[in-house]
């Protein structure tokens, strides 16, 4: 998952920073177009677009975009020659980068393009030699975003996030901006702590809801970012608002109060219902013999795990998984 989410609120033109984003891979590469990086001129950054291997010659490169301004920087990998940039990392293909210094005007953009981002918008950021800029997709774009958003509605997006050329053949890159994926943990017991530190270690924004204070008191002290919703259903319904793409896990352990949640979460618009346990104990709560296709049960990819924290990586890994699949088959405009 990219960095963006984290690398945002860290914009600031008060001292020299750039920001990288692989724009174009042609080959194999460790990350794919769209994935951004902050550089800043004191040595420390956010993110990451390789290995280790990029990140070095990128640091050095700080003074000269903010001299020169934005740039495109490419590095071939396919070599194995000795000192060659593809040496041990693993890569075999050409990665360009787009360099852009941090600059108020910049900074400004994208945080109002996050805050519509938190909102739960996907929008299209773009930039191109003449400048840049973003739109939400689904609202009305001005002129100039509307012809981006032709050109990229006719664009197979496999990673979500592309390059196109304008009919001047400038070249204009385009990256798709998604909300942070949010994740509902029903039930928050030894088992479920795990799960809740491993989903926000990859990115995702975790709620966790549970009636019993003791068990909520475990995951504020082991995973304090995740947000907490006490009480009983009811109390979890009014203060829950779903949206399109959500996933959740029922784990509480007591049947009344996982028939409660599974019953309400099928009247949602999530996108994964996990439910632990077996198919027959599933059953047993929603009282049928055919479970609804959006329903996951056992939950986690099968990889024989044993334990809560095993468990929990096969399960983030179905998430990643399921994610990364509604991503490819995703055209955005």
């Amino acid at each position: 998952m990219d960095h963006l989410h984290d690398i945002i609120p860290e914009l600031s033109a008060e001292e020299k920073q750039v920001l990288a984003t692989i724009r174009n891979v042609e080959g194999s590469a460790y990350r794919k177009e769209g994935t951004t990086m902050l550089l800043k001129a004191d040595g420390s950054s956010v993110g990451m677009l390789s290995s280790g291997c990029l990140e070095g010659d990128l640091q050095c490169r700080i003074e000269d975009v903010h001299a020169k301004g934005p740039q495109a920087v490419s590095y071939d990998m396919r070599g194995y020659r000795e000192l060659s940039w593809g040496e041990g990392t693993g890569c075999n293909g050409v990665i360009e980068v787009l360099l852009e210094p941090v600059t108020k005007a910049l900074a400004t953009s994208m945080r109002r393009m996050h805050a519509a981002v938190n909102q739960g918008k996907t929008v299209l950021r773009w930039t191109a030699a003449a400048g840049g800029g973003w739109f939400v997709c689904g609202e009305e774009p001005d002129e100039q975003a509307k012809q981006l958003a032709a050109q990229a509605a006719g664009m197979k997006r496999g990673s979500g996030r592309s390059s196109i050329s304008d009919g001047q053949g400038e070249k204009i890159y385009v990256q798709t901006i998604r909300p942070k994926p949010r994740l509902f943990i029903f039930g928050s017991g030894p088992d479920a702590r795990p799960l809740v530190q491993m989903a926000m270690r990859c990115g995702y924004e975790v709620t966790v809801l549970d009636w019993r204070p003791a068990y909520l008191d475990a995951v504020k002290n082991e995973v304090p970012e995740a947000r907490q919703i006490p009480g009983f259903p009811d109390e979890w319904w009014r203060s829950t608002a779903f949206r399109n793409g959500d996933m959740a896990v029922v784990m509480t352990h007591h049947f009344e109060r996982d028939r409660e949640a599974l019953v309400h979460l099928l009247q949602e618009p999530m996108a994964y219902i996990g439910v632990l346990g077996s198919k027959t104990r599933t059953k047993r709560l929603l009282q049928t013999e055919v479970l609804p296709e959006i329903i996951t049960t056992p939950i986690g990819l099968s990889i024989g795990a044993e334990g809560p924290e095993e468990i929990a990586v096969s399960v983030v890994g179905q998430l990643i998984a399921l994610q990364n699949s509604a991503t490819a088959n995703e055209v955005m405009a």
